[in-house]
């Protein structure tokens, strides 16, 4: 179901159950279903938002199948993911290409404040042309399993690890489960590029579900004083590979509205951008929101 209600989005069972297993305990996150006639017919998740080194942030995420709309269905879990939430400081939420989805956030306070734009590369249009890099070298993630601690690291050095409130950091043990232990990392798919030094320089990972013979980019990205020179469209156009030799159909993304070259780099590999999601926030404070049902 939830594959049908964000389809540029990876989700697997498996996937579920080991992001709510593998998240630390501080996130306190919560999961409910709806089901009509022995269907699943929603879901809904509500949790405090930890990889962001903020403090009382707490997201939410409803869904509800579009046939079953307009039943109290998702104001009832709403309300749930509200109680479960009621200390945070505010609240957050995620929509995608969904008009009535968004109606029913911006009725309850919500307002924008970020927003990704989400792109899919059908593998058969992609552009793999990609000169060598003299001094570097691709190999896959698998062959790096013994460097843990330098791949978080990187995540670090290149952005990956956000930084805030100290008391809420990420940290290599919150990190190493969450990150390598995401049943959908593909370890022979995503690769890594090393230098002359062997120090990792840029990495692109791939989520693949491979039932359903799709992945997704779980992040591209090169150390700060390393970019400009080619190496993630080196290291994308590896995966890229790698996923159109094993018969997968597509590679979902989302990029940040203002990173130009990495949205430029997508496109010129033959992602197409799809729609923006958008992030919403509202202040707890807030009180009286109208009892509507749009989803």
């Amino acid at each position: 179901m939830l594959s049908d209600l964000v389809p540029v989005t990876l989700q697997t069972g498996p996937s579920l159950l080991h992001r709510t297993t593998h998240e630390p305990s501080r996130a306190q996150r919560a999961s409910w279903v709806a089901v009509a006639d022995d269907e699943l017919v929603a879901f809904a998740s509500a949790y405090f938002y930890w990889y962001g080194g903020e403090v009382g942030n707490g997201r939410i995420w409803v869904g509800v199948r579009p046939d079953r709309r307009g039943d109290g269905i998702g104001s009832a879990l709403w309300d749930l993911c509200a109680g479960h939430l009621a200390d945070a400081e505010k609240l957050t939420v995620e929509v995608d290409d969904d008009p009535a989805g968004l109606r029913f956030v911006e009725q309850r306070g919500f307002t924008r404040y970020d927003a990704e734009v989400m792109s899919r590369l059908v593998l058969d249009d992609a552009e793999l042309a990609v000169e060598p890099k003299e001094g570097f070298r691709v190999v896959p993630l698998a062959d790096l399993r013994s460097r843990e601690g330098d791949l978080y690291e990187f995540y670090g050095a290149a952005g990956g690890l956000p930084t805030g409130d100290p008391e809420n950091r990420v940290i290599f043990d919150d990190w190493r489960p969450f990150i390598l232990g995401n049943p959908l990392l593909e370890f022979e798919g995503s690769v890594v590029v090393l230098d002359e030094n062997d120090r990792v320089a840029a990495l692109s990972w791939l989520l693949v579900d491979h039932a359903r013979r799709r992945a997704e980019n779980e992040w591209t990205a090169t150390l700060p004083e390393l970019r400009g020179r080619g190496l993630a469209r080196l290291a994308k156009v590896a995966a890229i590979r790698w996923a159109a030799q094993r018969g997968l159909t597509e590679i979902l993304t989302g990029n940040d509205p203002d990173n130009a070259p990495m949205r430029k780099l997508n496109r010129s590999l033959g992602y197409r951008e799809l729609y923006t999601r958008l992030d919403l926030e509202r202040n707890q404070t807030i009180s009286g929101m109208p009892d509507t049902d749009e989803v």
